[in-house]
């Protein structure tokens, strides 16, 4: 444009002046694309005359994004910037445009589309290691590579039918990044069999599976006592009865939940007895210690009642040099111990660890006494007879 004006000394003089043009840009590339962002490179190849006051991106779901605007931090000499993109969602197709600013106005690039890549598949596993009641499973597995994802949710999803997914039941851990867990699935069938898999569900919504495994629940245990009582009794044996009853109620129900054993036994209060005694033919003495008068006890006796330490096969097959022999029950203590390299000992009367030999072992804990009995449900599978 050109103009005219006068100088001091009167005379006129011409001026040009340049006019200012909307910036030009172009969308170079967008690159180190990962699951949940992306760098946008631009170049500003003119600034229109004048300076450029921003420039920067808008990026969306959509074609030509209005929202979403970040100003490059940077920018170099020869109109080059580049944008990094974060918070993105995984598997979704992003469009981008970059920008410039000056006073004339704003500019865009053309649209540049990319899809960030997809949540890597964590790693997992089902142990095919179990213990079973009849209307319970205790199961493990891990997340053995959560491939530097976060996880929301771990656990382990169970169905009649296989492959069995989160839209049936499952029972998450409560830290869903956990590298192992142990996890009790409560209220099945009996002599049911059953399928589960470990999954893990991360940040953003995915769900992956580790393998199937078939498990199955056992045969309800049916062992039934009768507690003999005086007809007339006094105060204190009232008192024994009712501490016994209670520890006889508790330890019948145990076997028959995680036992598949049938004993029929008699109970009696022999105040003269130390502690507690039982024989194989299903008699059970209880002494006036309340020490002894536990659901532990009643456990301990019980196990007396169906072969420990009662029988031949005990002392002839099962126990040697002071460690147990059989394999079923020595994968069970390792199974529900958590610890492979647990194994049972004994003598010609006891087994440890979980034999409950006392009063002072007998912590009250629900875990304790399943371990006992879900034990001796493995010695059983070792042959052990319940009678003579």
């Amino acid at each position: 444009m050109m103009a005219c004006s006068k100088n001091n000394n009167g005379t006129n003089t011409t001026t040009e002046t340049t006019e200012i043009t909307l910036p030009a840009l172009i969308a170079d590339s967008v690159g180190d694309i990962t699951m949940s962002a992306a760098s946008f490179f631009g170049k500003i190849i003119s600034k229109g005359g004048g300076a450029i006051s921003d420039r920067g991106i808008y990026y969306g779901k959509v074609a030509n994004p209005v929202e979403n605007k970040i100003s490059a931090p940077t920018y170099r000499s020869g109109g080059e910037f580049e944008v990094a993109i974060k918070a993105l969602e995984p598997n979704t197709t992003y469009y981008v445009r970059g920008y410039a600013t000056n006073s004339k106005g704003i500019s865009y690039t053309s649209d540049v589309q990319f899809v960030t890549t997809q949540v890597p598949k964590v790693d997992l596993f089902t142990d095919t290691m179990f213990a079973a009641g009849a209307n319970t499973l205790f199961v493990a597995g891990g997340l053995t590579d959560a491939k530097g994802i976060t996880q929301k949710e771990t656990g382990i999803c169970i169905s009649k039918n296989t492959n069995p997914t989160i839209n049936d039941t499952k029972v998450a851990v409560s830290d869903g990044n956990v590298k192992s867990f142990f996890l009790r699935i409560n209220d099945l069938e009996p002599a049911t069999d059953y399928y589960i898999r470990s999954y893990s569900t991360n940040i953003y919504g995915s769900t992956f599976y580790g393998q199937n495994v078939k498990v199955s629940t056992i045969q309800k245990g049916n062992v039934t006592y009768t507690l003999a009582q005086n007809p007339n009794p006094t105060d204190d044996e009232k008192a024994a009865y009712a501490r016994i009853k209670t520890a006889f109620d508790e330890a019948v129900a145990y076997y028959n939940n995680f036992t598949s054993i049938t004993k029929t036994l008699t109970v009696s209060y022999v105040p003269g007895v130390p502690t507690a005694d039982a024989s194989i033919n299903g008699n059970i003495r209880v002494g006036s210690n309340t020490g002894y008068q536990r659901t532990g006890t009643a456990l301990h006796e019980m196990a007396h009642s169906v072969g420990v330490g009662q029988h031949a096969f005990w002392t002839g097959t099962l126990i040697k040099g002071g460690v147990y022999q059989g394999e079923f029950a020595n994968k069970m203590l390792r199974f529900m111990t958590r610890n492979p390299s647990e194994f049972l000992k004994g003598d010609q009367l006891h087994f440890w660890p979980y034999g409950i030999n006392g009063a002072n072992e007998d912590t009250g804990q629900d875990m304790l006494y399943i371990t006992n009995v879900m034990v001796v449900q493995g010695m059983k599978k070792d042959g052990l007879p319940s009678s003579n």
